[in-house]
């Protein structure tokens, strides 16, 4: 199906809202993403394009541009609209009807927002573990990034499920409610050298209780670990979102450097949502890596390029080249697991 993205609502809506922010993206890092600005988004069914068609959801090329709209006028209240996503689509496809009656339709119109708080089990020792209990599962342990914090009413969380005689290692994911309480408490906020205003916390967790009735998912570890690597292959639409708008404020001080990386970049754009759209997701896993790789060195460059032409005014924390080039570093460590990382420096040494 041919998709016009300049005709379409929920981008045109993304688009004027992404003006508005651009203007109030200095503001947003410094005095943090506030709820009103989620509860636009929400209006503006900017919440919902991660569901089921008949909640609102958008098709893939909507929501990517929407990524790339968002975060290229504020990093921050992208990231925070961006962790909402993955909740969405992990209730959309779950098989806990209950569950996704109960959560999915307020997620979606945002009367419901949410967070995230499994990133620890990308990692070869992941630090929140499960344990089974009466009707449900106990989970501990340490989650060293949850976006939202205080803004968020729900969170997605995820532990890791020892191996047993009946069961190879499987993880767990379930709906909590957020907020601080003896079970679930901020280890403190994080200081970041971007996405400063996305109230990212670190959680501890102890014995906090994920009834049977609350999860999401239950599977072998190994397979899920191998999806969530394929997916994470894909470059990520903000990094292209963070790069065309520097590329956008280039062109008005230095139009000649902007003309010669814009093709680039759009080149690198066109080859890597081909992939995603046309070849299965398990399939030239390398080639998706490699495009991943070097469309974050591209972008690092386009916001370079854009500080250098700022000149020493570039470097004010109200000007955009110095928070789009953080934005941009950011960029390189975003659901970033070994091989992102791998191939990211294979790219920089070649």
């Amino acid at each position: 199906m041919s998709l016009d993205l300049d005709a379409s609502p929920v981008v045109l809506a993304a688009s004027r809202l992404a003006r508005e922010l651009a203007g109030d993206a200095a503001r947003l890092e410094r005095e943090g993403v506030g709820r009103p600005l989620l509860d636009r988004m929400a209006a503006l069914g900017l919440l919902a394009v991660a569901g089921p068609p008949d909640l609102g959801g958008a098709w893939p090329a909507e929501q990517r541009r929407i990524a790339e709209l968002l975060s290229g006028a504020s990093p921050d209240a992208w990231f925070v609209w961006f962790q909402h996503g993955p909740v969405v689509r992990m209730l959309k496809a779950s098989d806990n009807a209950d569950l996704v009656a109960k959560h999915l339709p307020e997620l979606c119109a945002g009367r419901t927002l949410g967070g995230v708080a499994w990133s620890h089990l990308r990692t070869a020792e992941p630090s929140v573990s499960a344990t089974r209990v009466d009707g449900g599962w106990s989970l501990s342990g340490f989650q060293p990034w949850c976006t939202g914090w205080g803004l968020t009413d729900v969170v997605l969380v995820g532990a890791l499920v020892a191996a047993d005689s009946e069961h190879p290692e499987r993880v767990v994911f379930g709906i909590v409610a957020a907020g601080d309480r003896p079970e679930m408490t901020s280890a403190g906020e994080l200081s970041l050298a971007a996405m400063a205003g996305t109230a990212t916390h670190a959680l501890r967790l102890q014995d906090l209780q994920l009834p049977d009735a609350d999860v999401v998912l239950l599977t072998d570890r190994e397979p899920w670990a191998v999806s969530d690597q394929a997916l994470n292959c894909n470059v990520q639409p903000s990094t292209f979102g963070i790069a065309m708008a520097a590329l956008d404020l280039l062109a008005e001080r230095e139009p000649h450097t902007a003309s010669l990386l814009r093709p680039r970049v759009l080149e690198l754009r066109a080859r890597a949502y081909r992939l995603i759209d046309e070849v299965d997701g398990a399939e030239r896993l390398d080639q998706r890596l490699s495009l991943r790789a070097e469309a974050l060195l591209v972008s690092m460059e386009a916001c370079t390029a854009l500080l250098a032409a700022r000149g020493g005014q570039g470097m004010d924390l109200s000007e955009p080249a110095q928070r789009l080039l953080r934005a941009a570093a950011f960029q390189l460590v975003h659901s970033q697991a070994a091989h992102v990382r791998t191939a990211t420096l294979d790219a920089l040494v070649a």
